[in-house]
């Protein structure tokens, strides 16, 4: 008496089992792309807002790295950095919830600075002259794209998991 086992269908599943690694890498970063915008979305609606170019400037991102995927927000704003981690004693007073972490160095006093934007309210004097200098002690942390990033974390998480989850479950092969 002989025995044996028939396997059907084995040459497709190896063949879904070789594919797997490049559909699971797809389905992650099409499922990181929609989470990082998300994320710019939450950071866009937490940055301060005086003409629009610090919100407009917030874009998502999202990279394949050497096996890593990497997604977040970025600017290529130079303020943005001044609004998200606070500047001079005024961010000192006010710092950024990570601060211990990001170590940020503030100027320890107030300074003078151009305004185009403020030579222009203001005007001309007697003299026709236009001032634009402005005396600030600096910016409280805003943090809005540390928060955004903070309230998304759970949902980051659950839908990557997801996402691993349904890329695995679609190679399974059912009779």
């Amino acid at each position: 008496m002989s025995g044996g086992v028939e396997l059907r269908g084995f040459d497709e599943f190896l063949r879904c089992i070789e594919d797997s690694p490049d559909k699971l890498e797809r389905s992650v970063i099409l499922r990181a792309r929609k989470l990082a915008e998300d994320v710019a979305g939450q950071a866009r609606q937490g940055a301060p807002v005086k003409d629009g170019r610090l919100r407009n400037s917030l874009q998502s991102f999202t990279e394949s790295r050497g096996g890593e995927i990497v997604g977040g927000v970025r600017t290529s704003y130079d303020v943005a950095i001044f609004h998200e981690l606070g500047t001079g004693p005024v961010g000192d007073a006010n710092p950024h919830p990570a601060e211990a972490e990001l170590n940020p160095k503030r100027r320890p006093d107030g300074w003078t600075y151009w305004s185009d934007e403020v030579a222009r309210e203001r005007g001309e004097d007697e003299n026709g002259e236009r001032n634009g200098f402005v005396y600030t002690e600096g910016v409280p942390a805003k943090a809005f794209m540390y928060n955004a990033l903070k309230a998304s974390e759970d949902k980051i998480m659950e839908s990557l998991g997801a996402a691993i989850e349904e890329a695995m479950d679609a190679e399974v092969v059912r009779e």
